[in-house]
């Protein structure tokens, strides 16, 4: 059975505040969601990258074991719609950099745009000027990308179909990399994101999270409904269930 690391997709929303984070006395909110889970997803990079810096910060303030996921900026992935953008990935690596030397890092999230349809040409263009030693996991979000062909470029390049439950595609189980990676997006209207998943989803969820842990050496999973904390606290009942350590130290919910 491999590894399962679940977190949440971000740390700091204003309205974890009191429900995540104590009303007083949290001024590192990092740190201390560090003590609540194993991993994190970055979702600024997608808006905006900070620079190298505070990536290194990032590891400063966390535990040695803690595991960083990234998701590619927009300019890769919407403006630039992954033709031509050498330079931009060149500014992500460089951002990845100080967390890839430190150990902490997982692998890089590609979400691609809904308006994007799947061209075998530019996609594998696109993926060879990937590092081969990068993780990355992509997210397909138009339907012409759930084909063989696409499955296929992920297996040839070693990268993650990402499992992502979300209204509008499937959830399916491929194994296409050396690790599998989930995210859990929600079924909301109109904003996905707005939901909070029942005890009876989740359980239906933890025989799927097993299956592909018996088949790679460690699975990353992530929350994305954050609204209310309903992603914080959705993350630790499935790790729960699944009978998942906790981070050492502080190990609760406030």
């Amino acid at each position: 059975m491999g590894e399962i690391l679940l977190g949440t997709s971000g740390w700091d929303y204003p309205e974890w505040v009191g429900r995540v984070y104590p009303k007083h006395g949290t001024s590192d909110k990092l740190r201390y969601y560090a003590g609540l889970y194993p991993i994190v997803e970055v979702n600024s990079t997608f808006y905006r990258l900070p620079p190298p810096a505070v990536a290194a910060s990032w590891v400063r303030r966390t535990p040695a074991r803690f595991r960083f996921a990234a998701k590619f900026p927009q300019t890769i992935t919407h403006d630039l719609r992954l033709v031509g953008t050498d330079d931009e990935l060149a500014r992500f690596l460089a951002v990845l950099e100080p967390i890839r030397r430190a150990g902490k890092f997982a692998a890089a999230l590609l979400q691609l745009p809904p308006s994007l349809a799947f061209e075998v040409a530019t996609v594998r263009a696109f993926y060879a000027t990937l590092p081969r030693d990068l993780p990355v996991a992509v997210e397909f979000r138009e339907r012409s990308w759930v084909a063989p062909e696409s499955f296929e470029l992920l297996r040839e390049f070693g990268l993650a179909y990402v499992v992502a439950d979300e209204p509008h595609l499937p959830a399916q189980l491929e194994i296409t990399a050396p690790f599998a990676y989930i995210r859990w997006h929600g079924h909301g209207s109109p904003l996905w994101y707005d939901y909070t998943y029942s005890p009876a989803q989740l359980e239906a969820w933890a025989p799927q999270v097993r299956t592909l842990a018996e088949h790679v050496p460690v699975v990353y999973g992530f929350f994305n409904n954050h609204f209310r904390g309903d992603a914080a606290t959705n993350a630790r009942t499935l790790s729960e269930m699944l009978g998942l350590p906790l981070p050492p130290g502080r190990a609760r919910l406030d």
